[in-house]
């Protein structure tokens, strides 16, 4: 076993590796921390793993490739330091690996008062301050993510960041609670906030959430304090502010870590402000204007649609009228001029006329690179389903006691109805996202080919050679079976598609 880096930090993945496993023997993994209860498994696409009992999952199977070779990774965003666990099941023995956890040594001694004591980090073009409970290795990652976001928004954007504020970083709600009180802001809800005025402005957040949504947080404060900064001081209507940093998060979350968590949550705001467009149940933009009415919502769907409505407002802005159209309308309104004045100028219509063109293209709404996707999907659940209803009728053949010439039809039609299956595949339309899935259809459509023609030879030839290779065969069969309908799935969620 390999683990890698071997001095593993606290706040940041860990990678291991096997080698010299049987190959296909199913394989279970569970991590205890350090004050031995047994930790839940986090996705790449920063979810929890349910059990069927919709319980968090404290273990997963995974089965070792042919070369007895197997990979995996502890997503670490939330783990704590101390003496970490992993107990590891094979089919005949279990095994236990510990390993150690340590704080990123940053150096920083110098505090700060706000409420709660906090620690100053001072790098060369920002300064963020960290409370207690806030990994020390989280305090770097952020420092590094947030330059390369300034980096690529003024990319996107054409314009020059100005100073990057300071970053204020707490351990959990409550000391973030703490924090706003002495500040003078009402945190209500939000994770995070910009605060342009007054003593210490700066991005004030808290750090105990996946490691994509801390990274979204960061990044969504940091473009409202670009947004503002373009507005002159004057006040931008919610939607237009709140869609703005919606954009920007999601645009520029898909060129760093972790993309298809970002692309998840993306996909369930436009699905989720469709239905609503459908359903006429959209917010009119006039009643989205104020912050303060904003910041009063509490109710857990109204908040959901209110980003998720000015998110497509603004991408409807964006997609329809240039990709500078959003930062066109907050130039307007830093030039004095009023929101209907901004979106005239802008797209050429008035605000009302803008707003029904919206509510119908919202309506229509289909994400281009999703469809085919979607289609492919589609299809290869169909693949899939006829091959289950191949093997079905292999078992019950199997259990009925056939009589030689009987059974020897029945082999053949299940030979001959597989290399129709792989034809199918093969003739797919293939989407980009989809080659990795693809090709592993095919190999586990090819294998279970292989495995049938061999119970076809020891049932034509009765030479029991055959009869042992195809049993040989049937751990692979079945740990590919598994893992297909698994990344099949993950696919689907991603995607927000139905099952």
């Amino acid at each position: 076993m390999s683990v890698s880096p071997s001095d593993a930090i606290a706040g940041r993945d860990i990678s291991f590796s096997m080698t010299g496993l049987t190959p296909w023997e199913v394989v279970t993994v569970s991590f205890i921390d350090p004050q031995s209860v047994a930790a839940s498994w986090i996705t790449a696409e920063d979810v929890h793993i349910l059990r069927k009992d919709q319980m968090e999952a404290r273990s997963i199977s995974m089965f070792p490739t042919a070369a007895g070779d197997l990979n995996w990774e502890r997503y670490g965003a939330q783990d704590e330091t101390g003496t970490w666990s992993m107990k590891i099941e094979l089919t005949s023995s279990v095994h236990t690996v510990n390993y150690t956890l340590n704080n990123l040594k940053l150096g920083d001694v110098e505090t700060v008062t706000l409420g709660i004591l906090l620690t100053r980090h001072l790098a060369p073009d920002l300064t963020i301050y960290y409370s207690d409970l806030v990994p020390t290795a989280l305090v770097a990652d952020l420092r590094e993510h947030l330059r390369d976001t300034a980096f690529l928004l003024d990319r996107r954007l054409q314009t020059e960041t100005g100073q990057i504020p300071d970053v204020y970083l707490m351990g959990n709600r409550e000391l973030m609670a703490e924090v706003s009180s002495v500040t003078g802001v009402d945190q209500g809800f939000e994770d995070g906030y910009y605060k342009n005025f007054g003593q210490r402005p700066g991005i004030y957040m808290r750090t105990d959430l996946k490691g994509t949504e801390v990274r979204r947080v960061l990044t969504h404060e940091y473009i409202h304090h670009l947004f503002d900064s373009l507005a002159n001081g004057n006040e931008l209507p919610a939607w237009v502010t709140e869609g703005l940093s919606r954009y920007y998060e999601f645009d520029t979350a898909s060129s760093g870590p972790r993309p298809d968590a970002s692309e998840l949550r993306e996909f369930g705001a436009t699905d989720l402000a469709r239905s609503a467009a459908q359903a006429g149940t959209l917010f009119s933009l006039a009643t989205l204007d104020s912050q303060e009415d904003w910041n009063a919502r509490t109710d857990k769907d109204e908040l959901a649609l209110q980003y998720a409505e000015s998110y497509m407002a603004v991408r409807f802005l964006n997609e329809t009228y240039g990709p500078m159209s959003g930062k066109d309308v907050v130039t307007q309104i830093g030039l004095g001029n009023g929101l209907s004045h901004a979106i005239r100028v802008t797209t050429g219509l008035g605000l009302d006329v803008f707003e029904s063109q919206f509510n119908r293209w919202l309506q229509n709404w289909e994400d281009p690179d999703r469809g085919p996707i979607a289609e492919y999907l589609a299809a290869l659940d169909a693949i899939l389903a006829d091959q289950d209803v191949i093997l079905d009728q292999r078992s019950q053949d199997l259990s009925a006691n056939l009589p030689a010439s009987e059974a020897s039809i029945r082999h053949v039609a299940r030979l001959t109805s597989t290399e129709a299956l792989l034809d199918r595949i093969r003739s797919l339309s293939l989407p980009e996202r989809t080659s990795d899935l693809h090709q592993e259809t095919v190999d586990y459509l090819s294998r279970v080919l292989e495995w049938l023609t061999l119970e076809f030879k020891h049932a034509d030839t009765l030479d029991d050679s055959y009869r042992i290779a195809g049993n040989a065969m049937i751990p692979e069969i079945n740990a590919r079976d598994f893992t297909l309908k698994r990344n099949l799935s993950n696919l689907k969620f991603i995607l927000n598609l139905e099952e």
